[in-house]
């Protein structure tokens, strides 16, 4: 069930039965040169829709920004919102939910970026509960990765699995920086382009559909429990 379907008046009557809602924060940036540029986005809408069916919470409009590194400005179509105007926007949409009777808020997240999260976790949290749905356990699954690396063997099998027409499979190219060298751009500390970089770290040519499907799959049931206990 989607916020922005409703009238007023439907979301009045939701809220006599219902005060939460799910809010999916996506972002607008690169993936590579296989995957579209809205990757975060698909994801957590997809994951907002699974929860709302299994619950019955409303989700809310997707936040299609967030926070990225600044050495991606260099690829086109990418934007960033700061950490401050992240967290501020995030908290004037709360605060005028909570007026009309909104009381518990569901955050979605599928960006790994640190100061991203920094953002989101930053918020009220006696009314506001945040989910990466990356911080999950799949290394058993991996070939060539042991976690989410961006646009890589995870991402790119999740898009296989859900909509492999979108996924530009011949111009997939593995790249990888190392650690002690992409430290610094985690951090945010160095801003220039990566040499050579395809815009994505990792393997997804080791991606599949099959991956895809699990990953997916304990991504539900993780989100699920979680939106349970809280």
């Amino acid at each position: 069930m989607k916020l922005e379907r409703l009238t007023w008046v439907e979301v009045k009557q939701y809220l006599a039965y219902k005060k939460s809602i799910i809010i999916p924060a996506g972002t607008c940036e690169q993936h590579g040169k296989h995957l579209p540029l809205n990757t975060d986005t698909i994801l957590t809408e997809c994951i907002a829709d699974f929860l709302s069916g299994e619950t019955g919470i409303i989700t809310a409009p997707t936040i299609n920004y967030g926070v990225n590194l600044p050495c991606d400005r260099y690829y086109s179509g990418t934007n960033s919102l700061t950490e401050l105007t992240l967290r501020k926007l995030l908290s004037t949409i709360i605060e005028w939910w909570k007026l009309q009777g909104f009381n518990k808020f569901y955050i979605l997240s599928a960006h790994g970026d640190i100061f991203h999260l920094k953002a989101l976790s930053e918020i009220d949290k006696m009314n506001v509960h945040v989910l990466e749905l990356y911080d999950l356990a799949i290394d058993d699954i991996l070939e060539k990765q042991k976690k989410a690396k961006h646009a890589g063997e995870v991402e790119t099998s999740l898009m296989l699995f859900l909509y492999p027409e979108i996924v530009r499979k011949n111009m997939i190219k593995d790249y990888e920086t190392s650690f002690s060298v992409f430290k610094d751009y985690l951090e945010h500390k160095k801003t220039e382009p990566i040499e050579d970089s395809p815009g994505c770290q990792g393997y997804p040519s080791k991606a599949t559909k099959e991956k895809g499907r699990i990953i997916f799959s304990r991504m539900k049931k993780k989100a699920l429990k979680w939106i349970k206990d809280n």
